[in-house]
């Protein structure tokens, strides 16, 4: 038996960040492109630029870069910031998971309980 739980980080009820957030900027910083990134995630532009969007709003920080169509084509980069909370996600929610599954195997899987 395994368990499992999601973690996302809320300010005044609305979501900052999640493992859905986290996907879409990793998507674009290998992609650089949010179209490409929200494409290959199956959502549509509009909703992946929404939620950056809100994520920015909430967090008061810039995320992405942007550079519009043209010639060459646009693009997207992450910003320091967004690689810097990417960072920080990663390793609190990797914290949370071994935590929790140390609790699990404490409380469910002892033999003794």
């Amino acid at each position: 038996m395994n368990v499992r739980c999601k973690i996302w980080f809320e300010k005044d009820s609305s979501v900052a960040f999640a493992e859905g957030r986290r996907m879409l900027l990793e998507a674009v910083d290998r992609l650089g492109s949010l179209n490409a990134a929200a494409k290959e995630l199956g959502m549509s532009y509009r909703a992946a630029w929404g939620k950056i969007k809100a994520t920015e709003q909430v967090l008061g920080i810039k995320l992405l870069e942007v550079t519009t169509g043209g010639k060459g084509g646009g693009g997207a980069t992450l910003t320091a910031e967004a690689k810097e909370l990417i960072s920080k996600y990663r390793k609190y929610t990797d914290k949370m998971t071994r935590a929790m599954e140390k609790e699990f195997q404490r409380i469910f899987q002892d033999k003794n309980s």
